[in-house]
């Protein structure tokens, strides 16, 4: 099977533990796209986020797509253009969020490229840091209009846990509720998957799935590994997401994983 195109998680997967592109998955990524591989970043993140990165691979020759909010929005990196836009429904969203905040937790809510917070706490701020994304603090999210790209929560694992069991029956069938890290919770739209999101991407591209490479660390990730062709788990990645691998890699990604995989499969 001739694969043509690579499709990589960003945080824990091609980002390294200092959250950047190493040098070495930089000059792998080039030498992929000048043979004609397909390379498309796919993320928990905003796409606004997500194009730093971008720019700092470099930009593609042509048409250059990545996946947003776990599969809730798909973009085009060059002109910014948005081509699909999943959202929560407004009345669902702050019903959930009301019962997460009840709990106590520190909720992040996504609106489009717009990041909103009602406080600043050290969570909050923690996270606005990793993401490279300003907040807007709000008196309450039930002041925002409209409908709602993701709800966040950031914290100890054990404390993330409990607040996904105290709401697990009000979004179970609802929403998507993935844990993106050991400290992210994260509630999206039932659309948006990774795996849905590289299946808009590859129906764009006229690329079959199993002609595809998916590569990540978390188990918001899984999807997008069962439906490529190869899906692979670096080797930091969860016991989840190695038991659904169908290659675990040698590396980590402070290893530059991504780097040998491309060596691998596309020399």
């Amino acid at each position: 099977m001739k694969y043509r195109m690579l499709v990589s998680d960003l945080d824990n997967t091609l980002l390294n533990n200092k959250s950047q592109i190493s040098p070495e998955v930089k000059k792998a990524v080039n030498f992929a796209r000048e043979k004609g591989i397909w390379i498309v970043l796919s993320s928990g993140r905003c796409y606004k986020s997500m194009l730093v990165f971008e720019e700092a691979l470099g930009y593609a020759p042509e048409i250059q797509l990545g996946i947003s909010f776990n599969g809730g929005l798909i973009y085009e990196a060059q002109t910014q253009k948005i081509l699909t836009d999943y959202r929560l429904d407004r009345d669902l969203a702050f019903e959930i969020a009301d019962c997460l905040k009840s709990k106590g937790a520190s909720i992040l809510i996504y609106q489009g490229g717009s990041l909103y917070a009602e406080n600043e706490s050290a969570d909050i701020i923690g996270y606005r840091h990793s993401v490279l994304m300003p907040v807007t603090i709000i008196k309450d999210f039930h002041h925002l209009q409209g409908n709602i790209s993701k709800i966040l929560v950031r914290g100890e694992k054990r404390l993330i846990e409990s607040f996904e069991e105290s709401v697990r029956e009000k979004a179970s069938g609802r929403c998507n509720t993935y844990f993106a890290a050991d400290n992210l919770l994260e509630y999206c739209p039932l659309e948006a998957s990774k795996g849905a999101g590289m299946e808009t991407v590859c129906k764009y591209m006229g690329i079959s799935p199993d002609e595809t490479i998916a590569v990540g660390d978390h188990n918001n990730d899984i999807s997008m590994l069962r439906l490529a062709g190869v899906g692979i788990a670096v080797a930091n990645a969860t016991d989840e997401v190695k038991a659904e691998a169908d290659y675990i890699a040698d590396e980590s990604n402070d290893q530059h994983a991504v780097a040998h995989i491309i060596y691998k499969y596309f020399t």
